[in-house]
């Protein structure tokens, strides 16, 4: 890393013939394209260069404390924060990340003082409403929780994440009625809310409503297929229907999309012992096991089995884990007795009976002392008196409720050692997530479009296809041997890692010395192409300028210039100002790896301390001029696409990128006319199709932009299969 920052170090001082001002601009400006397109490593590297420079800016702070939170850095990322503030406390992005980072360590007061002064100056942002919310949940202060919720859902009562939020507040408050009628309205308002049926069908379980539970859950598996929990889930909700056939493959689905979790090996073993599959069950605790040592509920369940199989010496092993975490649990001693005996080592085995019984006993004796006082606290009207000798630690691990068939998550009693175990309703990993970060099938408003495709050395590798379609003039440039790689156009790139980056620091170098001395246009094309990968988009820009000064018909040049520039544009219009509307922030949740905190790229606004950030004529002119910028922007990018065509009407990835941004400026018809012309250059263009398809889609043409994704997915592009079934799901 710190060979990358001597590099990077490198890098700012060649710009020899701008001024400082500019240079640490640059430096900042490709930061946050590195940022944005997340190589959060890389970004961390440039904003470092523009503090060491002028350590009195409070953006690099501000840029550097996000990317640390992607990398959940978050005492960092709090310590970044806190140093914008300090040069700049009208930066209102910087209470909202300071206050994630907090929320992440659990220092639960401060964030709640940091989201409340973001909404002391923008009192209707839902990222600080929400988070505010979230953070008294955490803390356990339900009643403030509650009130956060109740007054988000006043202000946006069409809001499906927050109802689904507080859904999950009042399963913790033990209200399944209230959360049961907040889901009812998730689903309402976002039919396709996958999570939202999984909650409610969980919910139903608990109240024993198995066959409406069975149906929320499949309606769940249905929307999100990819989702372990759910089929989990199921499985226990079949087994309380005695389908016990339907439970295992439900255990089977689960682990084949994750092969080591824990809690379906459990059950699955659990159900395997329960039909008599015996050594698939000792398979499956043998693996849970690997993973969780001390799990005695395991240990308990394989020792049963290899005494059934004959396997004494590792029954008795099991056996000695099991009572030394839990030495009121005689049964197992018992059991060990008993293998001790038949491996012909009576002494250890007498003297086994000998501390079981006498463990009985005790056990015995403590169960009647606490029936007695119970019956005596129910007689002096105690309230809840189990209650009462639990907190005592009064009560036992050997009391059952033989009705049950199933035991919670966390549920320490060893005796359901032989039930199925049921996931938290409120785990960590769910509880107040959005839970749809990252998956396509849940995102039923942002499902993204397959982005341009661009000329790179590198692409992400696709283990259902190849990706590459033929095109003779990059076949040619290729041929001609012109660069020292050979130039791939690519639509996914992989991140470069550190060795990848150094090598194009250099190749930078080596490209500057030869234009240094003359150079050629292949000597700008390849910097470009440099610059590109290393998110230096300006300078790549530049460099594709100079191509096209002493080269105008150069076809791959005007290609790459039209993506790059346009990749610039969508860096700059998810920045935005800080005092803009909610509606051009993206939700930071409080895991918080999904958190896209937008920044005016060239302007921040500042507060006068008795006043808001700005007007909302203020902020609604600034939105009208940055999108009359965007538009004249993009109009620079399709006329490179034009030209392009123009030199090379058969060159499909022209057409494909002109329809990308045809669609961001709302130009549907013109972008479906454009990608009608890839399918019919190369009737194999899955993502031709997929674009299509979301097109249609949104134009309320489903029927079409169904068949076109089927197709899609035929074709090997398999998001589209997710998108698929939320169509149809609706």
């Amino acid at each position: 890393m710190k060979r990358l920052s001597a590099l990077i170090s490198a890098l700012v001082l060649a710009f020899t013939s701008l001024t400082a001002q500019i240079n640490t601009d640059r430096v900042l400006a490709i930061g946050r394209n590195a940022l944005y397109f997340e190589d959060y490593v890389l970004s961390i590297q440039y904003f470092n260069e523009v503090i060491a420079v002028k350590p009195y800016l409070a953006d690099p702070y501000l840029y550097r404390s996000i990317a640390k939170i992607y990398l959940d850095d978050y005492l960092g990322a709090a310590q970044d924060a806190s140093a914008c503030i300090e040069r700049n406390p009208f930066l209102v992005t910087a209470w909202q990340v300071r206050g994630i980072a907090r929320q992440n360590l659990k220092e639960y007061d401060g964030a709640i003082e940091d989201f409340e002064h973001g909404l002391s100056v923008q009192p209707e942002n839902k990222v600080f409403l929400r988070s505010l919310a979230v953070s008294y949940a955490l803390k356990k202060d339900y009643r403030r929780a509650d009130s956060c919720f109740n007054h988000f859902i006043e202000l946006f009562p069409n809001e499906p994440m927050a109802y689904l939020n507080r859904a999950q507040l009042r399963i913790e408050m033990g209200d399944s009625i209230k959360a049961l009628s907040d889901l009812d309205k998730v689903i309402e308002l976002d039919k396709g809310n996958a999570y939202a049926f999984g909650m409610r069908s969980m919910i139903l379980a608990q109240n024993e409503r198995y066959a409406e539970a069975l149906d929320d859950m499949d309606h769940a598996i249905r929307l999100d297929p990819e989702q372990s929990a759910f089929y989990n889930n199921r499985a226990m909700i079949r087994y309380n229907l005695n389908d016990l056939r339907g439970a295992m493959s439900d255990y089977d689905q689960a682990l084949e999309l994750k092969p080591d979790e824990v809690l379906s090996l459990y059950n699955r073993g659990i159900l395997c012992a329960q039909i008599g599959d015996r050594n698939r069950a000792i398979s499956d605790f043998t693996r849970v096991l690997e993973q969780e040592p001390d799990n005695t509920f395991a240990s308990y369940n394989r020792a049963l089995l290899r005494d059934e199989v004959g396997d004494l010496r590792g029954a008795v092993d099991d056996y000695q884990k099991v009572f030394d975490q839990h030495p009121n649990f005689f049964p197992a001693l018992y059991a060990r007795a008993e293998d001790l005996k038949k491996l012909g080592r009576a002494k250890e085995a007498d003297q086994d009976f000998k501390q079981a019984f006498l463990v009985e006993q005790r056990v015995m004796k403590e169960r009647e002392q606490r029936n007695q006082r119970r019956k005596q606290m129910e007689a002096e009207g105690v309230q809840n008196p189990d209650s009462v000798l639990m907190a005592e630690n009064t009560m036992q691990d050997d009391e059952l409720n033989d009705e049950e068939r199933t035991r919670k998550e966390g549920d320490n009693n060893i005796r359901k050692f032989n039930r199925i175990m049921t996931a938290s309703l409120d785990g960590n990993e769910s509880r107040y997530n959005n839970a749809t970060r990252g998956r396509i099938q849940d995102q039923r408003f942002t499902v993204e479009m397959q982005p341009m495709f661009i000329l790179s050395y590198y692409e992400k590798s696709d283990g259902v296809r190849q990706n590459i379609y033929f095109e003779k003039t990059l076949s040619d440039f290729n041929r001609a041997g012109l660069l020292s790689r050979r130039l791939k156009v690519v639509c996914q790139e992989p991140m470069l890692d550190e060795t990848q980056v150094q090598a194009h620091f250099a190749s930078i170098d080596n490209y500057s010395r030869i234009i240094a001395q003359g150079g050629t246009i292949i000597s700008y094309f390849g910097r470009s192409l440099d610059f590109m990968l290393v998110q230096d988009y300006q300078s790549a820009i530049e460099d594709l300028n100079q191509v096209l000064y002493r080269k105008d018909n150069f076809i791959l040049a005007y290609f790459n210039r039209a993506v790059i520039r346009f990749r610039q544009i969508e860096v700059n219009e998810h920045s935005g100002a800080t005092s803009a509307s909610t509606n051009n922030q993206q939700v930071i949740d409080e895991d918080l790896r999904n958190s896209a905190i937008r920044q005016n790229s060239g302007t921040t606004i500042r507060l006068n301390q008795n006043s808001a950030l700005s007007s909302q004529d203020q902020l609604r002119r600034q939105a009208e001029q940055m999108q009359r910028q965007r538009r004249v922007e993009c109009e620079m990018c399709l006329r490179d696409l034009d030209k392009v065509i123009e030199l090379s009407p058969t060159f499909v990835y022209a057409y494909f990128n002109r329809a990308y941004i045809s669609s961001k400026l709302s130009n549907f018809d013109t972008a479906i006319e454009d990608l009608n012309k890839c399918i019919e250059l190369y009737p194999n263009f899955a993502e031709a199709y997929y674009n299509r398809g979301l097109i249609l889609l949104r134009q309320g043409r489903s029927k079409q932009g169904i068949q076109d994704l089927s197709k899609a997915g035929e074709l090997g592009l398999v998001q589209a299969y997710s998108v698929l079934k939320r169509a149809t799901a609706e």
